[in-house]
């Protein structure tokens, strides 16, 4: 008697409504029992049941004295930046915002502390839809900076926007093609992913709709759980910056950190808008420095860029906002530009004296003297003793302000 008849009798049974799940035991019952142990049906049954997979349940269930605390890193940059997630940077334009990032994950991908922070050293992808080759002459200012080139360090430009958002595929073609050009290097881990700028790679899409600025996200949510890393965008400011960035609050609504930058007088001010899991409202200054990558002439473009000095550290004591930014007079505003440029050009760490900060670079006041009359400051209408008296005001004006720190031998930018 073979399986076939025990199906068949299986059947019988259900047609005569008996059920094992609800039904009392019948005679039935006993005969198939005995009949499928006689023949070996019973332990091919019980066997092919045990051998198919457990189902998996969609919703697992987690009992709250079986959680623990994860071994996954919590930060990219320690209190500023977390390891994983979705977040934005956004300002006004020429307020720095991108070249505030690309320093700080720069830092990351060379596995230098950034801004007095400790870092999760590993590759950073950075894309950039618009000022191409400007953004090129940032990262290789950058390089000669920070004296890393030949070394190879991981931090990748892609040229190219993708579309995020709509669901076009661009997310998964951009997901396998970092994965091939990684695997060509090594597969050094992958900390971050830049997208410079979000409207960019909108597409069209509506950056003001809730639906579309969702698209985006989920978009940017499915790249940083392709690599575990986090994915941050760069964007516009809505008009009053205090109140977040630019267009639908579905994107604040579903951030881990927003930083907000603002342009001052000297120094832009970055401050943590918002943090998921941790406190915002942190604020630091910085400002950029003017670099020389090629001096030009009669048949050769000169070629510039510039370079992130942070000026404050996050959480030190600042001086506050509305004094560091109130307009300078017409003087101290120029004696600055000349500081500023000196240091450009003259300026270094300064070594064995405690008064004058070695992570910045400074300029002698005699250095300095040559450029107060190549720069148009020093006044040749006036008498050398007015014109020391102006300079003498000026750096007081400049002090003050907190602009700038100075000893009877050196000044730097504060």
């Amino acid at each position: 008697m073979g399986a076939e008849h025990f199906e068949a009798l299986d059947r019988m049974r259900v047609e005569q409504g008996s059920h094992l799940s609800d039904e009392p035991w019948t005679p039935m019952d006993d005969a198939l029992a005995e009949l499928r142990e006689r023949n070996g049906y019973a332990r091919f049954d019980q066997e092919e049941r045990h051998s198919s997979p457990p189902k998996r349940s969609r919703f697992p269930i987690l009992h709250v004295d079986d959680l623990e605390i994860g071994a996954d890193p919590v930060w990219l940059i320690d209190g500023l930046l977390p390891a994983t997630g979705f977040g934005v940077i956004f300002g006004a334009p020429k307020s720095g915002k991108s070249f505030l990032l690309a320093d700080a994950l720069f830092h990351a991908a060379m596995g230098r502390a950034w801004a007095g922070r400790e870092v999760m050293q590993g590759a950073v992808v950075y894309i950039t839809g618009e000022g191409v080759e400007g953004f090129k002459r940032r990262l290789i200012a950058m390089r000669r900076h920070y004296e890393v080139e030949g070394r190879r360090v991981p931090f990748l430009l892609i040229p190219v926007a993708p579309d995020l958002g709509h669901a076009s595929g661009d997310d998964l073609a951009l997901i396998e093609d970092v994965r091939s050009y990684l695997a060509s290097i090594g597969n050094p881990p992958i900390r971050a992913i830049a997208i410079d700028t979000l409207a960019r790679t909108m597409k069209g899409a509506d950056e003001n709709a809730a639906k579309d600025m969702t698209t985006f996200v989920d978009n940017c949510e499915r790249i940083g759980t392709a690599f575990g890393c986090i994915v941050l965008g760069v964007h516009h400011a809505g008009k009053d910056v205090a109140k977040g960035s630019r267009g639908s609050n579905a994107l604040d609504g579903a951030v881990d950190v927003m930083w907000s930058v603002e342009k001052g007088e000297v120094c832009s001010t970055a401050t943590i808008h918002h943090m998921k899991d941790a406190e915002a409202g942190a604020t630091w200054q910085f400002r950029l420095l003017p670099t020389v990558l090629r001096e030009g002439g009669a048949a050769l473009q000169s070629a510039t860029a510039a370079v992130v000095e942070i000026a404050t550290l996050p959480g030190e004591a600042q001086h506050p906002a509305a004094k560091r930014n109130k307009p300078l007079p017409d003087r101290a505003r120029l004696l600055l530009d000349v500081l500023t440029f000196a240091i450009g050009e003259m300026g270094e760490a300064v070594k064995g004296d405690s008064n004058v900060p070695h992570d910045l670079r400074s300029v002698a006041r005699e250095n300095l003297k040559r450029y107060l009359e190549l720069r148009g400051y020093w006044d040749e209408l006036i008498t050398p003793a007015v014109n020391r008296a102006n300079l003498s005001r000026d750096l007081k004006t400049l002090q003050a302000r907190g602009i700038i720190g100075a000893t009877a031998t050196w000044l730097w930018l504060r």
